[in-house]
């Protein structure tokens, strides 16, 4: 019995043994990954590892014949092997024993890639998070790992979800909009990844860790994603202003300026409903933002908004032609139902040459994210503090600076840093040059 680091050209040339029946060779990178050589020369990969719930009791396991085809007829690697190898291994720590439990397929039983799953929807429903967030994890799941679900976890190894995280890559469809400087498909396939990976750990902890430390989803190396980066410039802000006026409905125009001097996310401006806004505090409540329910924060807000949200109160059944069921920016589904409005831009088309129309994109072109950005610019510009923009926003800080989770600003605070921003915005919107600091400079002094 011997140890030594597995290659290739290392296990091919392992002789056969002359005085034994058979001889060991047990792998140093993986723990419990062995090779046997018969005297036939075959090289065997078994694993040798403990079995959980069975104190001391060790069991082991065939893997395959080296250079021999597997059932995907890749014919057997180290590598492989190596993938097999703590597959078996997160297989015996939940309990299980592949050589006793099996499937009619051969498959070794244990807890399901659907269990893992349904373990983390239990806990994202626990924790309140949003209606869109399970929804996004419940559709991704089911439609990108269908063929996976009922199969034991331990199956989706490191380097099969480093395979599905191409795959994806590769099927994905090109969308208008993206950022052409990420590969196609890249957020898409890092979310699903993200989606094995949570659901992994949430079946580890009601395993009590049976599943072991070794996180499959930690082998892809992910894309890095890179944002547009895209804010509209205070000389481009009048321009941009004058394209939103031309929008044909007055319900996207006013959605749109409204998310400009707030700086708040699409979502949140999509499904506002006028229940939640103080008129005599002038303060907007948002009770399930991104972060769900326990996320939930109130801002004060400055004229303009008001005056948006005052005017689609008085003109929404008008612009609608029914009623708006309390929505501050409503639309109608294809069902023909009212609801929050769809999309805050207008869709562009075009006629083929066949004569049927396509959508070319969206109109105006810059996002509300790029609005955001732009909000947070102004709000920079106009000397407002990093916190009080992370607050007005909905940002995450506390969780980045821990002096900030002492600090409360106190909501008349707030609403003096929002009307300075509105200044700030409609300034720009109209032109009005902004006065640029004088730098002043003093002596140059040396520090001993």
């Amino acid at each position: 019995m011997a140890t030594m680091k597995l290659t290739e050209t290392g296990v091919r040339g392992l002789p056969s043994p002359k005085d034994v029946p058979q001889a060991y060779y047990w792998d140093t990178v993986v723990k419990g990954l062995g090779v046997v050589v018969g005297k036939s020369g075959a090289k065997t990969f078994v694993v040798y590892a403990r079995l959980a719930g069975e104190r001391g009791k060790r069991v082991k396991h065939k893997i395959g014949i080296f250079g021999q085809p597997r059932d995907d007829k890749h014919a057997w690697s180290v590598e492989l092997a190596r993938e097999e190898a703590k597959k078996v291994i997160g297989t015996l720590a939940t309990g299980v024993n592949p050589n006793e439990t099996l499937t009619p397929e051969g498959r070794p039983v244990g807890p399901t890639l659907r269990e893992a799953v349904e373990t983390h929807l239990a806990k994202m429903r626990k924790k309140n998070r949003s209606e869109r967030s399970t929804g996004t994890f419940t559709h991704e799941t089911n439609k990108y790992l269908a063929d996976w679900l009922d199969r034991p976890i331990s199956e989706l190894t490191g380097a099969k979800l480093v395979e599905l995280h191409q795959q994806i890559k590769d099927r994905a469809a090109k969308r208008i909009g993206t950022n052409p400087a990420n590969d196609k498909g890249a957020p898409l396939a890092n979310r699903v990844i993200a989606h094995v990976s949570a659901a992994w750990r949430s079946l580890n902890k009601k395993l009590e860790g049976k599943l072991g430390s070794w996180n499959p989803a930690s082998a892809v190396d992910k894309d890095t994603i890179k944002p547009k980066r895209e804010r509209i410039m205070d000389e481009d802000l009048p321009d941009y202003a004058a394209r939103v006026a031309t929008m044909r409905s007055p319900i996207k125009r006013d959605g749109l300026m409204f998310a400009l001097f707030t700086g708040l996310r699409n979502e949140d401006v999509r499904t506002m409903r006028f229940e939640n806004v103080e008129w005599d505090d002038q303060t907007l409540h948002l009770p399930n933002p991104k972060g769900g329910e326990g996320a939930a924060f109130t801002i004060p807000l400055s004229a303009t908004p008001m005056a948006i949200l005052q005017r689609r109160q008085r003109d929404n059944a008008k612009d609608l032609a029914r009623t708006d069921e309390g929505w501050c920016f409503p639309g109608i589904d294809l069902e023909d139902k009212v609801g929050p409005i769809a999309d805050l831009r207008q869709s562009t088309t075009s006629r083929r040459n066949d004569g049927k129309r396509r959508s070319d994109g969206r109109f105006p072109v810059e996002d509300v994210h790029s609005l955001r950005r732009t909000w947070e610019s102004i709000a920079n510009d106009e000397g407002i503090s990093e916190l009080d923009q992370h607050v007005l926003s909905n940002h995450s800080f506390g969780s980045h600076n821990v002096n900030a989770t002492y600090i409360s600003q106190h909501i008349d605070h707030l609403a003096t840093c929002a009307e300075k921003i509105d200044a700030g915005i409609t300034r720009r919107i109209n032109g009005t040059p902004t006065k640029k600091r004088k730098t002043r400079r003093g002596p140059m002094r040396l520090v001993a």
